[in-house]
């Protein structure tokens, strides 16, 4: 008998957050066939309690007592109230069976009212032959018949974008960092100064990294899915710096345009603290529009590969998630060397469409 759980996020690791967590794991291992991505259950709660913005439901979908599929929902409750997210995972072996259904019904059953739905699916990328579906832009394809697309098209939902996942491996540069990095800065001349550093930010340029944080909602390409300006200032980043270094170590390059004092570029780089094997995330990358064609974008990211391998010798590799249409900024990435390993696509819902 298939039963679907809501599972309370704990006061500390549970049967029910173990087995939550092995889902997501699997899910993780199917993808890029390793544990780079995975978590501890012990990070995994640390992070999810200290979430002071989002409500997020969980469920776990059980055959017969044995776990074999997740799902969540999650709203953010300080730019996005009206708006949901929702994830629904099945384990590979009992595909086909219904369970993904019934987790997204439930979730549908229990989430009524929000103006607008959107889900994100991480897929191999299409190989020669293979039916694909692409978003309005034309950037981009998602294979067909994946379970996720299949499941996302059933309850309504349309592609609004295509995403590439890339990866840099440090052993296998296509271009030495530091010879990137003295281009740009050469390229960038005297009016732009680069600054980097490991962990939270100095009160002096939290309202600057505020600007470039709500950027990145309006600024990055973002198909045919709806954005929401989130609005940012000091205090929020402080606390979001303090949230995620309970989990993460945290790289930032940044640069400041000399004549105006104003940080006009940031790259981001995560590194979980508890899997000794964990990919590094890049998070947050943007420079203005009115400083663009400057090689900023080279500057900040070459300067930050340097900078986390300096700290951390026995990282591996870098992944990052672009646009399909950020065209510029896939440019540098494959520049210096990131190829893709996987494609997502963001889809949509909006029920008075």
């Amino acid at each position: 008998m298939l039963t679907i759980t809501e599972i309370s996020l704990p006061e500390t690791v549970d049967d029910d957050w173990r087995e939550y967590q092995r889902i997501d794991r699997a899910h993780y291992h199917e993808l890029i066939g390793g544990p780079e991505w995975d978590v501890t259950d012990e990070a995994a709660l640390t992070a999810a309690r200290a979430d002071s913005e989002h409500t997020v439901r969980r469920y776990l979908a059980r055959l017969d007592g044995e776990p074999v599929g997740n799902a969540r929902s999650r709203v953010n409750l300080v730019d996005e109230p009206e708006h949901i997210m929702v994830f629904v995972l099945t384990l590979p072996e009992f595909r086909g069976r219904g369970i993904g259904t019934a987790l997204a019904e439930r979730i549908r059953a229990d989430s009524p009212g929000f103006t607008c739905y959107q889900a994100w699916a991480e897929c191999p990328i299409p190989g020669d032959g293979v039916a694909t579906i692409s978003p309005p832009s034309g950037a981009g394809a998602l294979p067909a018949d994946h379970p996720a697309v299949r499941l996302a098209l059933r309850y309504g939902f349309k592609l609004g974008q295509v995403e590439r996942v890339s990866r840099y491996d440090f052993a296998n540069p296509l271009v030495d960092p530091a010879e990137a990095l003295a281009e740009a800065r050469a390229h960038a001349g005297d009016d732009y100064e680069l600054i980097a550093w490991e962990g939270a930010a100095g009160d002096d340029i939290l309202d600057d990294l505020a600007t470039l944080r709500q950027r990145m909602a309006t600024d990055v390409p973002a198909g045919d899915l709806t954005v929401v300006e989130w609005q940012w200032d000091a205090e929020r980043m402080r606390r979001s710096d303090q949230e995620r270094l309970l989990t993460n170590r945290m790289f930032r390059t940044v640069v400041r345009h000399r004549p105006s004092g104003t940080l006009v570029a940031l790259n981001e780089l995560m590194l979980d603290r508890s899997n000794p094997d964990a990919f590094v995330d890049q998070w947050d990358t943007i420079v203005l529009p009115e400083h663009r064609g400057r090689r900023l974008g080279m500057l900040v990211k070459a300067a930050n590969l340097i900078a986390v391998k300096q700290a951390v010798p026995q990282a591996v590799s870098i992944v990052t998630w672009n646009a399909e249409e950020n065209r510029h900024m896939l440019n540098v990435n494959e520049a210096l060397g990131y190829y893709p390993i996987l494609v997502e696509g963001g889809f949509e819902l909006r029920p008075e469409r």
